[in-house]
């Protein structure tokens, strides 16, 4: 599920810029993951393909935000986004750690623990295997 930046700018008649874009595409967000859909998501046009610092720098944010991808037009985006929406070294390095983690406090019978002096718990948990499918559909 994915917003039109380009469509709905013009249909409110303005241009589409990220404060425009960010509370409809945050809408999309919210009910993509209700409706156990992923949320493709860019806070801001994909129409300008030759400012690749802009487009990693907007889809690396994009990402933080909750989304899993991004709808590319032009084929020097493909890179861009699969590099801004799939986890890092380190962040895979992290998810085996909070998964090994885990696994040792589920056998202790908690649900939650720390790590590294972070406060673990169920919504992080499911956060880190969302992570985990992640690097594994990029």
């Amino acid at each position: 599920m994915a917003l039109g930046p380009k469509d709905f700018s013009a249909s409110v008649g303005a241009a589409p810029e990220f404060d425009l874009l960010l509370t409809p595409n945050l809408s999309v967000l919210f009910a993509a993951r209700v409706a156990g859909l992923l949320p493709q998501g860019f806070i801001g046009s994909i129409g300008e393909s030759s400012d690749t610092h802009k487009l990693r720098e907007t889809a690396a944010h994009s990402r933080l935000l909750g989304f899993a991808g991004a709808l590319a037009f032009h084929p020097t985006q493909v890179a861009i986004f699969i590099e801004a929406f799939s986890p890092s070294a380190q962040e895979l390095g992290w998810v085996r750690d909070v998964i090994a983690a885990e696994n040792n406090a589920a056998a202790r019978g908690l649900s939650a623990f720390s790590l590294d002096g972070k406060m673990v718990d169920p919504p992080v948990v499911r956060r880190i295997h969302e992570t985990l499918a992640l690097a594994g559909s990029n």
